[in-house]
């Protein structure tokens, strides 16, 4: 590690923004140097709290002094041309997930972040926390047997209006986008890992679910993949109900489970990641220690990136190649549910 925090240009002002800047300033694995958004006021409120120069222009800013990294946070429809912008001036990118709204989007961003050698990172923040390395050993050791199916799913219930980004159809609403690739994600990497690979790819699909009735995005959809080495993974997500967050691996020899699978130390409810293994009946529990929270973990991984001039973090990460596997994942989820609609009519 550099002996200077990486100076972080955060886009966008919203809850997940805030977040990430809170984070990195307080475990000291970074600072806010510069602050983009569409209003002059939001930009210098942000700044008045974490730190930075406000801008409303992406160009100018990160032209600007003072800029090692771009921080993502903006609405989903937004985070293409803006890791585009960046990726062409050499300024490294984390976005947060979704990395585009379609295969072919998060297909140009990363033809864009090898093709001027910039580092590139999909925020799925969740893969930093060892308990998912943790849960590839135990596939991979036989902790549960053979691997016979994966289950996984997130849901909240988001009392939101319309012109919200989560049923906003313009800015990529519907839980598939939002929080379906959560549990489509993991359950690539688990079925990957009775292979040794970083993720399986998924074959096939079906899916169900609801629309909602104003905005007429996805609003809850559960749906099956078979992946290309025959396992099999159930996984839902939803915006009208509170599921909360699991993963359930059985095994021919017992089960694997994890409580919070995306969302483990969370400060706000005093949360702890924990791996339930049950073989032959009895259950024990293994708690999985971070040393930072996952944004932390996540920052440091791009300054490790920009010192070692890699393009993409090391699995359990997600790399580029597995970025383009999940947003053609996620479409052919929302065709799924789209052709279920139809055939119901």
């Amino acid at each position: 590690m550099t002996s200077q925090p990486t100076r972080w240009a955060i886009a966008g002002t919203g809850r997940i923004s805030s977040l990430f800047a809170e984070c990195i300033t307080r475990t000291e694995s970074g600072i806010v140097a510069h602050v983009l958004s569409r209003s002059e006021e939001s930009a210098a409120r942000f700044c008045e709290e974490r730190g930075g120069t406000p801008w409303t222009s992406e160009r100018k800013m990160l032209s600007a002094d003072g800029v090692d990294a771009l921080y993502i946070g903006t609405p989903h429809s937004e985070h293409a041309e803006l890791a585009i912008t960046a990726l062409s001036l050499g300024v490294p990118v984390l976005c947060e997930k979704p990395l585009t709204c379609s295969g072919a989007g998060t297909l140009a961003v990363v033809m864009a972040a090898h093709q001027n050698g910039t580092a590139l990172i999909e925020g799925w923040m969740y893969r930093c926390h060892p308990q998912i390395a943790r849960v590839r050993e135990l596939i991979q050791s036989g902790a549960i047997g053979e691997l016979e199916s994966i289950e996984s799913h997130f849901g909240f219930r988001a009392e939101v209006d319309p012109e919200h980004r989560l049923r906003n159809p313009k800015l990529g609403g519907g839980p598939i986008l939002d929080i379906g690739g959560y549990p489509m994600s993991l359950a690539m990497l688990v079925a990957g890992s009775v292979d040794d690979r970083s993720h399986a790819r998924p074959r096939s699909m079906e899916a169900v679910g609801v629309f909602d009735p104003v905005t007429d995005v996805d609003a809850d959809s559960a749906a099956v993949v078979t992946f290309d080495n025959g396992l099999e993974a159930r996984i839902r997500c939803s915006i009208i109900e509170d599921l909360g967050t699991e993963l359930r691996c059985v095994g021919t020899e017992g089960e694997l489970r994890l409580e919070h699978p995306f969302l483990p130390e969370a400060r706000q409810d005093g949360r702890r990641a924990t791996i339930e293994i049950t073989q032959k009946g009895e259950t024990r529990v293994e708690s999985i220690e971070a040393p930072m929270d996952c944004f932390s973990l996540e920052a440091r991984v791009m300054t490790q990136l920009i010192e070692t001039r890699e393009l993409q973090p090391e699995p359990p990460l997600v790399g580029h190649e597995e970025s383009v596997v999940i947003a053609g994942a996620l479409e052919s989820w929302r065709s799924a549910l789209e052709q279920a609609r139809k055939d119901r009519t």
